[in-house]
């Protein structure tokens, strides 16, 4: 069984699903680096450096930090 804490890091992470805060953590660390195009090896890199894994990410989710 999953102690209180890694449960804590698994829904950190997405692994419970992507959810608005999510997007915004991801969205503000692209924004701040300037870039005008992200390719999927920028997004990966943001998505580790939020701490959340970037395969958790569905299409949809994709399509609203693009927006």
């Amino acid at each position: 069984m999953f102690e209180p804490l890694e449960l804590a890091m698994i829904d950190e992470a997405g692994y419970n699903g992507i959810r608005e805060e999510h997007i915004e953590r991801i969205t503000d660390s692209l924004l701040s680096s300037g870039l005008t195009q992200v390719n999927r090896k920028i997004f990966e890199y943001h998505c580790r450096k939020c701490g959340i894994d970037p395969a958790n990410f569905a299409q949809a989710d994709l399509n609203r930090i693009q927006e």
